[in-house]
């Protein structure tokens, strides 16, 4: 599902490395990720993450970044696959990491191909496919 974490909006999801068969998180079947409509990416994730995925065995490459703060910084990723399951979203896209991140963040390249709506008033989100 979708909601807040304090004044944070987030969403449950799920991803997956098809090429090598893993899922993260693998108990449970879904983990929070922050919405973030100033990142600019697909989805960032600890290194942790990552390597959990066995992303860090393909083939990857390095993009550059700029942080919230202005910073420049490089990243690496890979393709992999987001999973929503309350909307049955299955996506392709960068998945990146980054010395750093602690958590993971759902960005903009993400959240277009679906209508979010953030009601901070009542702390509520809706989530839709794209139609």
């Amino acid at each position: 599902m979708s909601g807040f974490l304090d004044i944070t909006p987030s969403v449950q999801i799920a991803l997956e490395n098809p090429l090598l068969g893993r899922i993260y998180p693998y108990d449970d079947g879904s983990v929070n990720a922050i919405i973030d409509s100033g990142y600019e990416g697909f989805v960032l994730v600890p290194k942790s993450v990552f390597q959990k995925l066995e992303l860090n065995r393909l083939q990857g490459e390095r993009r550059s970044l700029a942080l919230a703060n202005g910073t420049p910084s490089k990243t690496q990723g890979t393709f992999a696959v987001l999973l929503i399951p309350h909307l049955s979203l299955k996506m392709d896209g960068f998945v990146e990491t980054l010395r750093g991140v602690d958590e993971i963040i759902v960005g903009v390249e993400a959240l277009v191909r679906m209508n979010v709506l953030l009601d901070y008033c009542t702390k509520s989100i809706r989530l839709q496919k794209c139609p």
